[in-house]
């Protein structure tokens, strides 16, 4: 079977309720899917908590670029795109929250999938996945975004 390719992307923003902090938006010929996801923050720690949707959406919006990174050297560039600290919304699905995880500035929040039970993008120009930031408790406070994703 052929090897999935592997990729990293990061980033960073305000969680501020309803904020998309990262993207991962399909390109038309891949499928790709979300094997690994790290939330944290290295603003002063204080207990401020927040929930975070995985959620479909069907535009992109308005973010500035990520440039997903090999994790093997050897692999091509990601077919996929992604942006951080968006300034116009994705346009999200209502109701298509693949996962939901809720943390606390305090600690790293990390969600690693079975094997074959990943988030699976379609393949579908535009389409793709957004961390929301659902809501908070406290003060709002950069965030960071870790995701590994595979082709």
């Amino acid at each position: 079977p052929l090897m999935s390719r592997r990729y990293s992307i990061d980033g960073r923003d305000t969680n501020t309720s309803a904020t998309t902090i990262l993207g991962l938006t399909s390109a038309a010929t891949v499928r790709p899917k979300i094997f690994d996801i790290q939330i944290y923050s290295a603003a002063t720690p204080a207990d401020n908590a927040g929930e975070y949707y995985f959620q479909r959406y069907t535009a992109a919006g308005t973010a500035t670029a990520v440039t997903p990174q090999t994790i093997d050297t050897a692999d091509p560039v990601a077919l996929a795109s992604a942006g951080e600290a968006h300034t116009v919304e994705p346009t999200y699905t209502a109701n298509a929250i693949l996962l939901s995880l809720g943390g606390n500035q305090r600690a790293t929040l990390r969600w690693l999938a079975v094997p074959g039970a990943e988030l699976v993008l379609p393949a579908v120009a535009a389409n793709g996945v957004g961390c929301l930031v659902a809501q908070i408790a406290g003060s709002a406070v950069q965030m960071s975004i870790c995701i590994h994703f595979i082709e």
